[in-house]
């Protein structure tokens, strides 16, 4: 009898190892490797071509010059020309308008008080003139179509005897707002 309860013994344990072995041979470790790379240059690109000035205006003048300001607009570039200055106090203002068609919110920001890609301080004559930039609608612009105003007002500080002239720049940044 006891011979008989070793060789049950024996057999559960031999069948509780081929169980075993008999399950892991049944068994197998799946491993999912990836990699992951964000290439902001192609997501900037998108971005870029999304978010331009879609309008430009030479809003008001007191200037008592004869010919009139100008003012126009790529979708990278704004310029504008500030002819009807001519004696202390008179102002011109333009107004640009930069409009978001992408899929995400944007934020414009100052990058530099300069023309763009250029050395020129934003006001090459501020003995002259002064300048001022203003955001009325704030510097948040919402996504698919939402548009701020760049308003800048150019004054004449001094008085002037001769023909003087001026170059003002602004370098602004779009920066997309991660949702």
């Amino acid at each position: 009898m006891k011979n008989r309860k070793i060789v049950v013994v024996a057999f559960l344990l031999i069948a509780v190892l081929l169980l075993g072995v008999g399950y892991a041979a049944l068994t197998d470790t799946l491993t999912i490797i990836g990699n992951a790379h964000i290439d902001v240059g192609e997501a900037n690109k998108t971005f870029d071509e999304k978010v331009y000035f879609s309008a430009s205006e030479a809003t008001s003048s007191t200037g008592t010059g004869t010919t009139a300001d100008a003012v126009s607009h790529s979708a990278d570039d704004a310029t504008f020309t500030a002819n009807k200055l001519a004696t202390v106090g008179q102002k011109s203002v333009f107004t640009f308008t930069i409009t978001n068609d992408s899929n995400v919110d944007a934020v414009i920001s100052i990058a530099a008080n300069k023309l763009s890609g250029d050395v020129n301080p934003s006001n090459s004559n501020a003995q002259k003139f002064t300048v001022e930039y203003s955001y009325p609608d704030g510097m948040n612009i919402a996504k698919n179509g939402g548009t701020i105003r760049v308003v800048v007002t150019v004054t004449v500080k001094e008085p002037v005897t001769s023909a003087t002239s001026a170059t003002f720049g602004i370098e602004l940044t779009a920066t997309s707002v991660d949702p």
